[in-house]
């Protein structure tokens, strides 16, 4: 994976489709702050609660 920064949208088609797994909890500005942190460094990374639908 390379260092260019994601979007959210990107991150979102990458880990479409994957099983994900709750890695961290916290605030809601929190796990923004955190999501921010890992797109800005290229990792695809999603804030939701777990087991929670997707909306279209």
């Amino acid at each position: 994976m390379d260092d260019a920064p994601l979007t959210i949208a990107d991150a979102e088609e990458m880990l479409d489709g994957l099983q994900l797994v709750p890695a961290m909890a916290g605030s809601l500005p929190e796990m923004k702050q955190l999501r921010d942190r890992c797109l800005a460094a290229g990792l695809p990374a999603l804030v939701g609660c777990p087991g929670a639908a997707r909306s279209s």
